[in-house]
């Protein structure tokens, strides 16, 4: 079979030690095999990365399972040509030994390039996709705790869902408020809930609340409020973010693209028709459609 890559190495991530099988070749253009491991330790790392190197190594295929490999990968990916692969597609390939160890199967199949890589996203969109993700963790949670907090209310005999379709409302969450503060006999609750729902709210709407629930809605309060207070520094890293990409991209687009003088209606009405980066990453954090 015909070899592709005539210096190649195959990496086997554990959760505790690094397998390496290099392939080389001699001055006869024979093939030749070694192997070593390493422990998964950034110094042991940084010496795998040396090892591989002092043997002209130019691609590596690394196999991917689990979160250990990210850090084998950070490393190497500035001085190799690293192929992220996926184990399933190596189970498909035919003719492997059983005996073979998967490291070394990776290498015998990087020298002969029947290894297809994974898409890997550059460093920019892997920083943009961890605000990403974070920022939805913060609101699958708050929604989780906002029901949590419905629970209670119902536990507690307060009917608030009768008077508005969002208890985390400004005039519903001055009710809870109010209810927390032990308030729930006095005149102020009655007034709060006539404008809440503006008119006088029934007897069945509010019952005496034991000191428990009082607790545990002030505890879901302030665990929302801690809530928004993250999502909204997300919100200003998220837009600070886009906006230094966007200000690249279109310094680096002007500079290699000439500028046109020639407009006419039709070009400025479908440019009217485009969302600013502004209103389009307004409308992505609100939940909306751009």
């Amino acid at each position: 079979m015909e070899v592709i890559h005539h210096y190649c190495a195959g990496l086997d991530v554990q959760k505790k030690a690094v397998l390496a099988c290099c392939i080389t070749s001699n001055s006869k253009g024979e093939r030749v095999s070694q192997t070593h491991s390493f422990n998964n330790k950034v110094p042991d790392l940084l010496a795998l990365s040396d090892w591989l190197e002092s043997n002209g190594i130019t691609h590596i295929a690394l196999d991917i399972t689990g979160e250990d490999w990210k850090t084998v990968y950070h490393i190497l990916e500035a001085n190799f040509s690293v192929l992220v692969v996926n184990a399933q597609r190596i189970k498909d390939v035919p003719g492997r030994n059983t005996d073979t160890p998967d490291f070394e199967w990776l290498a015998e199949l990087l020298r002969h390039g029947l290894i297809r890589n994974s898409f890997i996203h550059p460093v920019p969109q892997r920083d943009l996709r961890d605000l990403m993700r974070q920022r939805h963790f913060l609101v699958k949670q708050r929604l989780n705790v906002v029901d949590r907090l419905h629970k209670v209310l119902e536990s507690a005999n307060v009917k608030l869902v009768s008077m508005v379709s969002d208890i985390m409302h400004i005039s519903a969450r001055a009710l809870l408020v109010a209810i927390a503060e032990g308030e729930t006999n006095s005149s102020d609750v009655t007034d709060i809930a006539t404008n809440v729902r503006q008119q006088q709210p029934q007897d069945s709407y509010f019952r005496p609340v034991r000191s428990h629930h009082r607790f545990l809605i002030a505890n879901h309060l302030n665990h929302i409020d801690f809530l928004d207070q993250q999502i909204g520094i997300f919100n200003d890293k998220i837009t600070e973010y886009v906006q230094k990409r966007i200000v690249r991209i279109a310094t680096s687009s002007t500079e290699r693209v000439r500028p046109s003088t020639h407009t006419t209606a039709t070009t400025v009405q479908t440019a009217k028709l485009i969302p600013s980066w502004e209103e389009a990453l307004a409308a992505f954090l609100n939940g909306g459609r751009i």
